[in-house]
Parts: structure tokens; C-alpha cells; sequence
């Protein structure tokens, strides 16, 4: 296998696994493409005329799909409930950490600190996965609990003591320990370039989600947490609470489903649902590919002023992209039933939409602000509508490499007001809402209620009309416009928050959600409504 071929997949699952594989793609693969196959499966030419066709791609990849599917659903399924995605003694065996002490501990202000590298995996045979730890306490007694991350720049910063931002101080102030750790590409690591393709390789042979940077990312903060309670004079167990963005919110997300000593994360730009699209179902996937494709004939023809850099990007991240699992499952020798159980295995411990009623038994706490345009958490319409209960902010606009939208709140400190609540109690945060809408010819209705808990002190609506399917590039780079937002109105008899908006003559569906604000032990939290789609009728407009 060539390693230039493994960079597509891996870019993939470095984002959570985020673009399924796209089956038109898939098929349909280009002149460049074909000669390549040619190549490398030389029996595929049926005619023996030394050019592989589409159409003699398709049958050989027919005839290699059936071929090796036989038994293998049932043998993969069976082997999905069997095997968990983390071995949990693994988890807590200290003897296997193998401690560095870079800086033992030390006084720093209020604090004292210590540096150690620590063994996160033998990740397969030979391959050890080292990475260092920073643990913060406050300078006098033991912390009780921390909260962790991975996000804390490089290498060279982390090495260095750290001054704690003003939020972490009061943590530190109020007993709660800091735990700061690496989750990064590999290849931004000192000494791990390479190991992507490395993992690639050992992933191909069995589609082990051990072998993927998801799961080295998640072990990472609970190998870290290991390290941490070794440190009995220092640490006392308690709340762990893990929060990031992208890589580092989907990390502490997978730890909270897997690692019980885990109780709370707050998870930015990263994905909650096992959501049809992410399952890469066949209607769904086709959606997507085609309002791709007449998005980028408009961009060629001059219609879409797209920057470059940007049509780069967002072609290789956005649902229905080249270069899916399709045609790497048979290059790899793999099927595309094993392909699909190995999604099923990894998103069903590594999702917490299809973990919740165990996760609420713990009474963990959860937060994830999936930002309204982000292609790692971009089925947020299915998620609203399947899951509710989830509490999410959407930041208008918001997601990887984009611009909020102007009238996004600009004193929101949802992280903050989260992890106080979680450690300390207080003031409670808001609960997840209900909305409803009634249509009246021209003019939506909406009206949001929160039915338990405390009472929010404003709110406000954004809307889009005829939204592209979830996660293609006209969902991700197509903004909602400036001027379609407005201030809501509270009724002083319901408590509910109200808002009418114009509909568009013309449009054929709406898409709405609505963000409230509530002060909470001295932060502002901003919770979400669910984001909603309304189809309307010709009569309607």
C-alpha cells in the first residue's frame, strides 16, 4: 500500500472521522485515477486492451464487494459487541506508564507544578505513544479533582511553567487542580512525524479503531489522569472535567463514554451524533454529492466568488469528498460492510448522543457547541431533531476556519460558567429548551420555553432559507446572511420568548434556532434552541 494513498483517510479520521466515504466518488473515479487502478489491479481490465474504463471498475469492484462480504456482517457485527473500544485495565495500569520527571515539583506563584512523560500506549508492537504532562495544584493541601486538556500549544510551551489564566486561578483557588497534556496531528509533535502513516499501515490490516488518532487522542487524557492520581500527596479524587475545540473536544467527549473516572465535557467544533450522514448512508451521502456539484460548476463558472485557499480546504473536508474509504477499502483488500462496521464500532463508544441514558445515570454534565457551519459537527439538524436533550450552543456562522456571524454574542463565556458550575455548584445553568413555530401565510411564529430550571434574560433568532444538505460545501460555505437575525420578545405571561419572521416569497424550507443568554455565578451562558427546519408549501408563499 502507498502511503501517499493512507493521507486522505487519516486527514479523515484526525477530524473525527467526520466526511463518510463517498460512494459516487467512489465509482466514478477520474482518467488519472483509473490509470493508477489499472496498475495496480491489472485483472480489472476485462478486455484486455491495457485502459481501464469506468464502467470495468465498477464491475470489479461489484464482483470484489461480493466476493468478500459472504459471512463478514454477521462476523463483524458479533465482534463490534464484543470488543470494547478501550481496555480499561490498560487504562488504569500505572506500572505501564513508565514516569519521566522532566521538572519535579516546584513552586510557581500560587502554585506548585510538576513535568513528567509518560507512556500513553504501546499503540502496536514496538510503538510506544510518549507525551508530557503538566499537573498544577495549589501551593498549599491537595487539589481535589482537575480539569484537563489537551490543548495547550506546543511542545517548547508546555515545558515551561505555566502562568494559570484568571479562571484557572480560581479553580486552583477553590481546590481544583490543572492537568495539561498534548492532543495534536502527530505530525506538529517533535519526533512523531510519520507516525500517521505508520498507524495508517497496522489500521488497514484489521480496521482496529485502536489504530486511528482518535483513539490515541482520548487515550491520551485518560492515561494523563492516571498519571495524575499517582500523585497521592498532591491529588485527592474528584470531578475530572475535560474541554477543547475540534481534536480536544472530541477527545474528552470519548473519555467521558469510556473512562468513569470522567464526569463532565464542554466540547467545542466537535461531533455528538451517529447521525445518517455520519453513517455515510447511500440517500444521504447522494444529497450531498449533488448539491457539490452544481456548488463548484457555479464556483468554475465565475457565479460563486470563492477564495482558492478555501475551495482547497473545504473540497477535501465536506461530506461527499474524493478520496473516501470506498476506494481505500479496496485498495486496503476490505469491504465496504467491514468499512461500515468499523464506524459502527468506533462512533458507538466515541459518540455521547448513542451513550446518553448511561452517561445521565452517572450524572456527568455536557456541553457541545458545534458552531452552526463546522464540518466536524455538521449534522446538527438531525441531531436536534433526534436528540434534543443534548444541551448545545450554536454559534451563528460558527465552525472550523469560519467567520461568526455580526450578531453573534460577543460576552459569552459558556466554557467558564460551565466548568464552575460543574466543580463548585451555585447558580444553575439553563436547560435545554423546546421551541414550537406555527406557519401563517407569509410569516413564521416562533415561540421558545424553558420549562425547567432557570429563565434566560434575553434571546435571540437566526434564520436560513433553503439550506444545502448537512455537510456538503454549500451547507459549510453558504452563510446565513447579516440582516436575518432578530431580538425575541419574552411573554410576561408564559415566560416564553417570541419572535415572527417574513418568510421569503419563493423559499421552499426554513431553518431557525435561537440563542438565550443567563448570568450564572458571574459568567454569561448562552444555551441554544434546537435548530429546526420548516418545508413550506407553494400556498405558503
Amino acid at each position: 500500500m502507498k502511503t501517499n494513498r493512507l493521507f486522505p483517510l487519516f486527514a479523515i479520521l484526525a477530524l473525527a472521522l467526520t466526511a463518510p466515504f463517498s460512494i459516487a466518488q467512489a465509482q466514478q473515479p477520474s482518467e488519472s485515477r483509473l490509470a493508477q487502478l489499472l496498475k495496480r489491479f491489472p485483472e480489472a481490465d476485462a478486455n484486455g486492451d491495457g485502459k481501464l474504463t469506468a464502467e470495468e471498475f465498477k464491475a470489479a469492484r461489484q464482483k470484489f464487494q461480493q466476493s468478500r462480504q459472504g459471512n463478514a456482517q454477521q462476523a463483524v457485527v458479533a465482534q463490534t459487541k464484543e470488543k470494547p473500544l478501550f481496555n480499561t485495565e490498560e487504562i488504569l495500569d500505572e506500572s505501564t506508564l513508565d514516569i519521566k520527571i522532566l521538572q519535579d515539583w516546584h513552586p510557581v506563584g500560587a502554585t506548585r507544578q510538576k513535568l513528567i512523560e509518560i507512556n500513553v500506549a504501546e499503540w502496536w508492537p514496538g510503538q510506544d505513544y510518549r507525551i508530557p504532562v503538566r499537573m498544577i495544584v495549589p501551593l498549599e493541601g491537595k487539589a481535589k479533582g482537575f480539569s484537563i486538556t489537551g490543548a495547550n500549544g506546543n511542545l517548547e510551551a508546555l515545558m515551561k511553567d505555566t502562568r494559570p489564566s484568571d479562571f484557572q486561578a480560581k479553580l486552583l483557588k477553590g481546590g481544583v487542580g490543572i492537568v495539561q497534556t498534548l492532543v495534536r496531528a502527530s505530525r506538529q509533535l517533535v519526533g512523531k512525524q510519520g507516525l500517521d502513516q505508520k498507524m495508517g499501515r497496522q489500521f488497514m490490516k484489521d480496521l482496529n479503531p485502536r489504530y486511528t488518532v482518535l483513539w490515541i487522542w482520548s487515550m491520551t487524557l485518560m492515561r494523563a489522569t492516571t498519571a495524575a492520581y499517582t500523585e497521592t500527596y498532591y491529588f485527592e479524587k474528584g470531578k475530572v472535567a475535560g474541554s477543547g475545540s475540534s481534536k480536544n473536544g472530541m477527545a474528552p467527549a470519548v473519555a467521558l463514554i469510556n473512562d468513569q473516572r470522567f464526569t463532565a465535557t464542554c466540547s467545542n467544533h466537535a461531533g455528538a451524533y451517529y447521525s445518517p450522514t455520519r453513517r455515510a448512508e447511500r440517500e444521504e451521502i447522494a444529497k450531498a454529492e449533488g448539491a457539490n456539484k452544481v456548488f463548484f460548476e457555479a464556483v468554475e463558472a465565475g457565479d460563486i466568488d470563492l477564495d482558492q485557499n478555501r475551495d482547497r480546504v473545504f473540497r477535501r473536508v465536506m461530506v461527499g469528498s474524493e478520496g473516501g474509504m470506498g476506494q481505500m477499502a479496496m485498495e486496503a483488500g476490505k469491504s465496504m460492510v467491514e468499512m461500515q462496521n468499523f464506524l459502527d464500532r468506533l462512533w458507538s463508544r466515541a459518540c455521547v448522543a448513542e451513550n446518553w441514558d448511561r452517561l445521565m445515570e452517572r450524572g456527568v454534565d455536557i456541553l457541545f457547541e458545534p458552531g452552526t457551519h463546522d464540518y466536524v459537527a455538521y449534522d446538527i439538524v438531525w441531531g436536534a431533531q433526534n436528540h434534543p436533550q443534548v444541551p448545545v450552543y450554536y454559534q451563528p456562522n460558527g465552525g472550523h476556519s469560519q467567520t461568526p456571524h455580526v450578531a453573534t454574542a460577543k460576552d459569552e463565556q459558556n466554557r467558564d460558567a460551565f466548568l464552575w458550575h460543574h466543580f463548585f455548584g451555585g447558580d444553575s445553568l439553563l436547560s435545554p429548551p423546546t421551541s414550537s413555530h406555527k406557519v401563517d401565510k407569509n410569516k413564521l411564529t416562533v415561540r421558545v420555553s424553558f420549562e425547567e430550571g432557570p429563565q434566560p434574560t434575553d434571546g435571540r433568532i437566526w434564520w436560513m432559507y433553503d439550506r444545502a444538505p448537512e455537510g456538503s460545501a454549500p451547507f459549510l460555505l453558504t452563510p446565513i446572511p447579516e440582516e436575518q437575525w432578530a431580538d425575541m420578545k419574552r411573554d410576561p405571561k408564559t415566560g416564553s420568548w417570541t419572535a415572527t419572521i417574513p418568510l421569503k416569497e419563493g423559499a421552499c424550507r426554513i431553518d431557525f434556532f435561537s440563542n438565550h443568554g443567563h448570568m450564572t455565578n458571574g459568567y454569561q451562558q448562552y444555551l441554544s434552541s434546537p435548530y429546526t427546519r420548516v418545508e413550506l408549501s407553494s400556498s405558503q408563499n
